[in-house]
């Protein structure tokens, strides 16, 4: 009886992710087009512990004023030396928020509470465009923003996800990264509103009254943004345009990332539960298959049986059979990759948060 219930339990994990790679293909996004273009954006870049942070500058040397640089108010004298000398060789704003951040000029944080506390203050105290980006500082596009947000201002929704795409080359923990993030991107038609903290996109005066109601909280910050856009009755798109992002290239950088993120998604769908009704699908996956039932994947390794096989089997030729197009030898590591997530991650997240 118990091998049947953790049979169903990990069949249903396995059902979701078929359902989101076949699915996703019947819904459709936001195509980019040449012929739409809009100067009418503001670009919100938040930087803050150290200058070189900011790896994306000559992306956006091209934008000049419309580029603000948010930043906070503890940071060091040559940091702020350093980063008013690039504000004005390129033309760009800087914003600096009231706020200090207790790691500021030590290693980079991963968590999101500064980011997100000096974007709000960005949004009600600095003089925007109708439009606004807001880009991390690693964070670029392959296509002009003017053709973004003239693509997104013909779409007719006030806030949009776009398809992040992380660096091709790397060792095997990028490699992991890269599937998963396509994977993600995938599921992004079919919810829009799963934003990326990497880059984002909404009508300035909506972004504004988001951020007003957002918990700050120190991680699944950036899906709690667009969870709120979407209670409010704000439409949500999803773009097709793809933005290069890098994701860490370490265990350790990658460890520290996951499991703060681990925390911030257990916040979001157990301490949260009241907007499950809203998405009672997305909370089923992420709270009770993935989250809640973390003891039921132990107890299947623990005792290994029939069970565990099937599943396993199941799940690669799933994985196979739907991303196989995107062409990597690394694909056949990705459910090793996923167990292990779901095993010690998902775990010991909860004990963070």
């Amino acid at each position: 009886m118990i091998a049947i219930t953790l049979l169903v339990g990990i069949l249903f994990w396995i059902g979701v992710d078929i359902w989101a790679g076949t699915s996703s293909r019947w819904y459709s996004a936001v195509k980019l087009n040449p012929n739409m273009y809009s100067d009418d954006f503001s670009v919100l870049v938040p930087i803050y512990g150290k200058v070189n942070y900011l790896q994306n500058v000559g992306f956006l040397q091209d934008y000049g004023r419309r580029v603000v640089l948010c930043t906070t108010s503890g940071e060091s004298a040559d940091f702020y030396q350093k980063l008013e000398a690039i504000a004005e060789r390129y033309g760009f704003r800087i914003f600096k928020s009231t706020y200090t951040s207790r790691s500021s000029g030590r290693k980079r944080s991963t968590s999101g509470v500064t980011r997100d506390t000096i974007v709000r203050d960005a949004l009600n105290l600095v003089d925007l465009n109708s439009y606004t980006i807001c880009l991390d500082a690693d964070t670029t596009t392959e296509e002009p923003l003017e053709t973004i947000i003239g693509s997104f201002a013909h779409s007719g929704g006030d806030f949009a996800s776009v398809r992040i795409v992380t660096q091709t080359d790397g060792p095997a923990i990028v490699q992991m990264q890269r599937h998963e993030y396509i994977i993600s991107m995938r599921v992004r038609k079919i919810m829009p509103w799963l934003l990326s903290g990497a880059f984002h996109i909404g009508k300035t005066n909506v972004m504004r009254q988001i951020m007003q109601r957002h918990s700050l909280f120190f991680q699944g910050n950036d899906v709690e943004t667009g969870i709120i856009g979407d209670a409010m009755g704000f439409k949500a798109v999803h773009i097709l345009a793809t933005v290069n992002t890098n994701v860490p290239d370490t265990f350790r950088g990658w460890w520290r990332q996951r499991i703060a993120w681990s925390g911030g998604a257990f916040r979001l769908f157990i301490v949260n539960f009241r907007f499950i009704f809203r998405h009672p699908f997305l909370w089923a996956y992420s709270g009770v298959v993935v989250i809640l039932m973390f003891v039921l994947r132990w107890f299947a390794i623990l005792t290994p049986g029939w069970t565990l096989l099937l599943a396993l089997f199941i799940y690669y030729i799933a994985m196979i059979w739907l991303h196989w197009d995107d062409g990597s030898k690394w694909l056949i590591f990705q459910p090793v990759y996923s167990l292990f997530v779901s095993l010690i991650v998902v775990p010991i997240g909860i004990l963070y948060y």
